[in-house]
């Protein structure tokens, strides 16, 4: 059997129905379009609590990997004494690293440190920086 045939007569009673069904149809397509535009709770919107700020851990990470950092660049050669400052989102995604060390006067092994931090960390260089332990 022929589907046109069942549509053309289908839109064709939709067409002869009285004043107030045709308005009632126009209604709720109008409220279902809004339905359906209307926005929803995206993933990445904020929902806020009141109460006390519990820590997500991220301090104790950047104190780990400063530590792991500060570690690893004491056993180098050049570096002497050294303190590291890493700083991170809440995602721990790192933004920053601070080296202080005794060799930070010494232009190659600031560029060695640096390229190794940004090679580890995947830090860009310019958010790196390299700095003289004051005697």
């Amino acid at each position: 059997m022929d589907n046109g045939g069942k549509n053309e007569a289908f839109f064709t009673g939709l067409l002869n129905k009285t004043r107030k069904d045709k308005i009632f149809i126009v209604i709720l397509a109008g409220i279902l379009m809004m339905v359906i535009a209307m926005p929803t709770k995206s993933s990445s919107a904020k929902s806020y609590t009141t109460g006390p700020v519990i820590s997500t851990g991220s301090e104790d990470y950047e104190k780990n990997l400063g530590e792991e950092l500060q570690q690893m660049l004491e056993n180098t050669d050049g570096v002497g004494k050294v303190k590291v400052l890493v700083k991170t989102t809440d995602t721990k995604e790192v933004t920053g690293v601070l080296v202080v060390c005794e060799g930070g006067d010494d232009k190659n092994l600031v560029a060695y440190i640096t390229d190794a931090i940004n090679g580890l960390l995947g830090v860009p260089v310019h958010k790196i920086k390299v700095m003289k332990m004051s005697e």
